[in-house]
């Protein structure tokens, strides 16, 4: 690869710009901080953040022996202008992928990761504070 292709060292978006694209695609991964990591038995759900293009997603692993049901990665948002909560999705996450990160959110919108079973777009712990649900786990919002 050419280091001046998307993802290889140079972003393709900034902010706002970067919601709903890849990060890897767009080059946001390659000063991606970890700002969370959440461990259950048998995956992990991580919160990215880049400041090269001021923009957020989640990232969920599954072990390589994962039998337990099949878990989707959503990250949910509210518009920096307030609205109502937003998400994207990775939809389910097959044991051969191992990894997926979800689609990214950009500039001030506050954001969190989630993980569940019960698929795309939904919000294991809808309250601010909890980050524990009954069908999943979220990070904090960051």
């Amino acid at each position: 690869m050419r280091h001046d292709e998307p993802g290889v060292g140079r972003a393709t978006c900034k902010g706002t710009a970067c919601t709903g694209q890849s990060p890897v695609t767009a080059g946001c991964d390659s000063d991606a901080r970890l700002l969370e990591e959440v461990d259950e038995t048998g995956l992990s759900l991580r919160f990215f953040y880049s400041g090269t293009c001021d923009a957020s997603w989640a990232k969920v692993t599954l072990d390589t022996d994962y039998t337990l049901d099949p878990q989707a990665a959503n990250i949910f948002y509210v518009p920096p202008l307030g609205g109502s909560e937003a998400s994207y999705s990775t939809g389910y996450i097959a044991t051969a992928d191992v990894a997926k990160a979800t689609p990214m959110v950009g500039g001030d919108s506050m954001a969190k990761g989630c993980v569940t079973e019960l698929g795309q777009g939904f919000d294991p712990a809808p309250e601010t504070w909890k980050q524990q649900g009954t069908s999943g786990d979220c990070t904090q919002w960051h």
